[in-house]
């Protein structure tokens, strides 16, 4: 379980994760700004590690070491872990779409979802062009809901039980913020275009065609 909802992290972007190939075809306007899935392997362990450690000893400093080990307490139960980690994987792609679809502008029907039946990894995948800033915004959706914010209320609201997957979802999006920081030379107005096949986008130099990969 723990390697494929690792690897589920790292190429939840990428319509077609299992090999570090470059796609076929590219729009002739468009560069690529992306990563080998197995450099992004490495690079997310500590992309994953830091944020979860500072929340983590924040919470302590506040609530103390009781209060952390109650936490933890209520989900050493295999059935609670299970749900807690299912209903996060759909909740977390759920809202990447609708994220893109709403700040994109975009019709649900440029939103795909799905499983990469090799190495059981969802995905979510925009297939037409947007905004770097509406991209950015969606990226980040499921990290500032799922994660960092129900830490954050863990922490100074004493609910005490959002710590755990509060800490598991801020984990999970390793590969978004890796995808983020990719996209810092990226102006908040360029077009980009989910990539086929790699972790990370297209980014257009011209105004996009109405090429799209589905």
């Amino acid at each position: 379980m723990g390697n494929k909802w690792y690897i589920f992290i790292m190429t939840e972007h990428a319509n077609v994760p299992a090999a570090d190939t470059q796609p076929t075809s590219l729009p002739l306007n468009a560069h690529d700004v992306s990563m080998s899935m197995a450099r992004v392997n490495i690079l997310a362990i500590p992309v994953a590690i830091v944020p979860v450690v500072l929340l983590g000893l924040l919470f302590v400093a506040v609530n103390g070491w009781g209060g952390f080990s109650l936490t933890v307490a209520l989900f050493r139960q295999p059935l609670t872990l299970f749900l807690v980690l299912i209903g996060g994987v759909l909740a977390h792609e759920l809202l990447h779409g609708a994220a893109w679809a709403h700040f994109g502008n975009k019709p649900l029907t440029a939103i795909t979802f799905g499983i990469h039946w090799p190495t059981l990894t969802p995905f979510a995948h925009c297939k037409e062009p947007l905004s770097a800033e509406a991209y950015r915004i969606g990226a980040l959706t499921p990290a500032l809901l799922l994660g960092i914010a129900p830490s954050l209320l863990a922490i100074f609201a004493g609910a005490h039980m959002l710590l755990f997957p509060g800490l598991v979802f801020t984990a999970a999006a390793a590969g978004d913020f890796l995808i983020v920081w990719m996209l810092r030379g990226v102006r908040s107005t360029q077009m980009v275009l989910d990539h086929p096949d790699r972790a990370g986008c297209l980014v257009y130099d011209l105004p996009p065609s109405k090429e799209s990969f589905a």
